[in-house]
């Protein structure tokens, strides 16, 4: 049995919190999009959702695709947004804890 440092724990957790986020996207998906799971969906990736959409959207008006268009069919594209969302705000967390790290480092170096 191995021990787990911190680190490789918080590599563990992202990941999980990734894949648990793209799995109940799937689920989601596979059950027919039930109006009762939007908001949980929603709020499971956001905002990394939400900024990938928006950085998204011009691309496929550009494409000529009409997002505005709600499908009802099954859509693979739905849950592969929600985890990369997820992906977003592990990257998003990561960037903020680096950031706090260097600008401790800075400062105690300054002092």
């Amino acid at each position: 049995m191995s021990i787990h440092g911190p680190r490789s724990r918080t590599r563990l957790a992202a990941a999980a919190y990734v894949g648990l986020v793209t799995l109940a996207a799937l689920a989601y998906e596979i059950a027919g999009q039930p109006e009762a799971g939007e908001a949980a969906m929603t709020l499971a990736a956001w905002p990394g959702v939400i900024i990938l959409l928006v950085m998204l959207y011009p691309l496929a008006v550009l494409l000529g695709d009409d997002p505005l268009l709600g499908e009802t069919a099954f859509n693979l594209l739905a849950p592969l947004l929600h985890g990369a969302g997820a992906l977003v705000n592990v990257l998003i967390v990561w960037g903020v804890i680096a950031f706090a790290r260097h600008f401790k480092a800075e400062y105690s170096r300054s002092r």
